[in-house]
């Protein structure tokens, strides 16, 4: 497990702008990533997981944001909220699987072609 992820990380998975993220982070109060000392935003897997879905409803379903926070708390709530939670910790699981992929690629990368322990 990693994390926290800079915004920067997470602009680069999600395909979004760092302005996207802070409106979306202004309009659904559930997503409230925690700060540094120096006040950067660090977003842990969890926050990713959800940011996904998020982006899934409003970039792929065209839900505006109103809809998207009426359709998490739904997930969250009621019948479907363990399967809610089992699929978000799978998408936390995949989150997770990336980023330590990444980072094996540029300790590759690094060692320029030579054997190098990892």
């Amino acid at each position: 497990m990693g994390g926290p992820y800079r915004t920067g990380d997470v602009e680069r998975l999600l395909g979004l702008g760092e302005h996207v993220l802070r409106y979306w982070e202004r309009e659904l109060p559930i997503l409230s990533p925690a700060r540094s000392a120096f006040g950067r935003r660090e977003w842990s897997e969890s926050d990713i997981a959800l940011l996904v879905r998020v982006r899934h409803l409003v970039k792929d379903r065209g839900l505006g944001l109103s809809a998207t926070m009426d359709t998490l708390i739904a997930e969250r709530s009621g019948a479907g909220a363990g399967a809610a939670a089992a699929l978000s910790e799978t998408r936390a699981a995949l989150i997770a699987s990336f980023f330590e992929s990444r980072r094996l690629a540029e300790r590759l990368q690094s060692c320029g072609g030579s054997p190098c322990p990892l």
